[in-house]
Formats: C-alpha cells, structure tokens, sequence
C-alpha cells in the first residue's frame, strides 16, 4: 500500500508539473493567430504532409495570410514562426536559447558540434577555432581552390558544350579540395535526406517509433561510414603531426584540424569524439551549403547574361591584359566590388539555409511577446529575404540594390544567420566562391539549357532545385578570355 501511494504521488506530481507547464504555452498560443487545429494532434496531419518542394511555398502564404508571427501545433508542442526583423534579432542575440529538439536529430551525423552544442561547450569551442578563419589563414588556401578549379574546369572541357547538371560537378570539386573520398560524399548525401525526413515529420520524431523503420537501418549503415572515414582523416594528420620534422607552428596559425589536434595556449586538449564531431560539422554546415550556393551562383550568371555580361568586363578591367589569372588571394578578392554585389544578391535571392530555429528555456521576451520555457520559434530567413516591406521588387535579381544609399534592416539579410552563432567559417566560404567564379568567366561563357524553365526549390537541409540546375559552359574565344 505504501509503495502504491508514494507511485500515485510521483505521478500526482509529474502531471501537475507537465499540465503546469503546458498550461503556460497552451495560453500564449491562444493569442497568436494560425490556422485551425484538431483536437489532440493540433496541426501534425498538416505538417507530416509537407513536402520539400512545396513547403516554402506554404511558409510563404502563412507570411502572406497573417502578416504577423503565426502559429502551428503539433500536439502539445507549440511552434511559433517570427516575422520581423526584431523578432529575429531578439532571438539570435539571446544566448539562453537553446537549438529546438528537431535539431537534436542531427546528433547522429555530427555529435556536440558547433552547430548544435550549447552553453560553454560551445564557447570554449568557438573561442579556440575562431583564429583558424583568419585572413592569413584563408590566404594559404587560395592557391589550392585556384588549381581544384582549374581542374573543375578542365573536366568540364573535357565533356564539351553539353547540358550539365551542375550540382554534382561543384560537388566533386568541394571534396577534392578536402581531399575526401566520394563515398563520403554519396554517405552524407543520404543521411542528410534521412535525417531531413525525421525532422520534419513529427510521427517520426519518438525514437521507439524511428527506430522500427527502414529509414533507421539505412541512417545506421551510412553514419558508419561516414565516422569510419572522419576518424581516418583525423587519425592520418594526428600522425603526420606527430612526426618529430613536422610542426603546426608559424606566423600564419592554425589551419581548422591542426587547432583541434594540438593543446592550446592553456592546455585544452580535444578528444577525439570532439575532434571528428567538429569535423563533421564543419563538412556538414560548410561544404553542403557552399556547394549549394555556389550552384545557384552560376545558375544566376546563365539566368541573368547582363550580370554575366558585368562581372566579365569587371574581371577584365582588374586583370589589366593578363590571359589567365594564375591564383586570386583573399586580398585581391576585395577589388571586385561587383562581384561582391552580385554574391550578395545570390545569397538573397537563393537563401540557401531557408530555415532556422531556437526553443525557449526561461521565460523570454521576443518581440512584444513573452514567451514561457519549451516554445520552439522559427525564423523563416528565406520569407525575411523575400519581404516586400523589407526589399523593394524583392522577386527581382538586382545586385545594385546593395549599392545603394539605403541601408538594410538589421536582421533582415542573413546569408550566413546572425548573432554569436553566425558562421564560423563564412569569409572562407566567400572566398571559394569568387575564386571559383572568377576562374569559371575567364574561360566559359554560361547558358541555360532551357530558358523558360523555372527552378523547382526544395527547402532542405539546404536550399535545392528538384529539376537541378542544368547549364551549358561555352567556351570563350581566345580573343574574349581576357583584352
């Protein structure tokens, strides 16, 4: 008997601590407005329905119908998608927020990542790897991505003027230039798929309910390897480090592994679990939405043959005469104003990670809300991009727009998100990209395969196209490469 009614008080307890808890979100949900739910389930049928490809297109007419913060329930679990430049601010400046629990599910692929870790984990982490993207740093790598794009450029030759999906060849390229192997490639690739689906069907977020599926078979044999090929990449420079004539050492720093595999200044030594989970993270959050990216910048050079047509005669103007440029330093990169125009606009108007997240752990002030602890927010950076009340004509490609007078909304333009947790390594990822396209428009000129043909994008990990990004590299005459 005694045993029974210490059970019913621990019971007694945790119910009033959840209703408890639940009582606070049901409340604030009540006075944001959202579309109509069902009893129990809330809106989970709605949301499990979704598709990659339609699920911007949603996001957007949400925007557009309420023109405010709106709502979604997925049984008792509140999300709430924020919709002014402030909200977002008061959110990616707030260091007590947490990443939401669908996020969580990345766990598998990268671990306590930078991505996804939190609190002084976190700190520590970024304070250590910080130096590691440092102009001098970024300044020794642009002779290797100069020589992978000409070997980029060479196979795409090879092939002819032929239609070409895109995607795949930057892809290639990216990892060469990691020195990765393709299986790496293919292996990320699915459990990024895997892991999307997981994320954005709530029936698959209960681990007993996952774990029945063929989806968490196929999860499990592609993480194995991936972190059999991680810990071979770590372990092959651990040992090179290692040998008594070669030293990390120099004026220049740290490249990013060489930091994470040598103490620090006070001692801090990464495990080996942190080490392949940062890099992880780094292949993860960097080359996937670099790769990306990039595509959608030559994607935009074949759309839009003015702007092409602009960076060519800019490309001309700085080289003064010389036929090829040999290698383009971090430095050099800052003469071409138009191209940083023109990436900008790219990153805008293909905003390649269209979603982010946090979930409340106190009771926050977001806006002119409060909002108590276990609410996930959303902020939709691709809507914010898109707005009309933020960016004039915001559906037309226009690089000059971030030439003119008219400053930006802080928190309206975030490429590379925003706050302590902005990229890590986004001036990296901005050189790979103008020296690639730099090298591209010396040699080719490029055309869509099919003009009229709209791009189907599909908001995932990353911002994709369904029907790819085919285009045509024509090569240039001699006598247009460079005057």
């Amino acid at each position: 008997m005694d045993i029974f009614m210490a059970l019913l008080f621990i019971l007694t307890v945790l119910t009033v601590r959840f209703l408890s808890k639940w009582y606070k979100i049901f409340l604030i949900g009540l006075k944001i407005p959202g579309p109509l739910v069902l009893p129990m389930v809330g809106n989970i049928q709605m949301v499990s329905k979704l598709k990659p490809e339609n699920l911007l297109l949603s996001l957007r007419n949400f925007r557009e119908i309420y023109d405010q913060t709106y709502r979604l329930w997925l049984g008792p679990e509140l999300w709430v998608f924020l919709h002014t430049p402030q909200e977002t601010r008061d959110v990616l400046n707030n260091r007590n927020l947490s990443r939401p629990q669908a996020f969580q599910y990345l766990n598998a692929l990268i671990g306590n990542g930078l991505l996804i870790s939190e609190g002084n984990h976190w700190a520590m982490h970024r304070r250590i790897l910080e130096p590691a993207f440092n102009i001098n740093i970024l300044n020794t790598f642009s002779e290797s991505i100069s020589s992978h794009s000409d070997i980029l450029i060479n196979k795409i030759r090879a092939l002819g003027e032929k239609c070409l999906d895109t995607l795949l060849w930057v892809e290639i390229c990216k990892y060469n230039l990691m020195k990765m192997k393709l299986i790496l490639k293919l292996s990320i690739g699915e459990s990024n798929e895997l892991l999307f689906q997981r994320m954005t069907n709530p029936l698959l977020f209960p681990d007993i309910i996952y774990r029945l599926t063929p989806m968490y078979s196929e999860l499990k044999k592609s993480l194995k390897i991936i972190h059999k090929l991680m810990s071979d990449i770590v372990q092959e420079r651990q040992n090179y480090l290692a040998t008594k004539e070669h030293s990390t050492a120099g004026k220049m720093g740290k490249t990013f592994l060489d930091t994470l595999l040598t103490p620090t200044n006070s001692g801090k030594v990464f495990s080996f679990q942190d080490i392949r989970d940062e890099v992880n993270t780094f292949v993860l959050a960097g080359v996937d939405t670099t790769t990306s990216a990039m595509c959608y910048v030559l994607y935009a050079l074949a759309k839009y043959p003015q702007e092409q047509q602009k960076l060519s005669e800019e490309i001309q103007h700085i080289q003064q005469g010389c036929e090829l440029s040999a290698n383009v330093g971090f430095n050099e990169l800052q003469k071409y104003k138009y191209l940083d125009l023109f990436m900008k606009e790219c990153l805008r108007f293909y905003t390649v990670v269209p979603l982010t997240g946090r979930q409340t752990t106190s009771s926050t002030r977001i806006g002119g809300r409060v909002y108590p602890a276990g609410v996930t927010v959303w902020i939709n950076l691709y809507g914010l991009a898109h707005d009309p009340h933020l960016f004039e004509n915001p559906d037309q490609f226009r690089p000059l727009r971030f030439a003119e007078e008219k400053s930006l909304i802080a928190f309206s333009y975030l490429p590379f998100s925003g706050g302590p947790h902005i990229c890590i390594g986004r001036k990296y990822a901005l050189m790979i990209m103008k020296i690639m396209t730099i090298k591209i428009l010396e040699q080719f000129q490029l055309v869509l395969v099919d003009p009229v043909e709209d791009l189907i994008l599909m908001a995932e990990m990353v911002l994709k196209s369904k029907n790819g990004i085919n285009l045509i590299f024509k090569e240039r005459e001699k006598s247009t490469i460079i005057n």
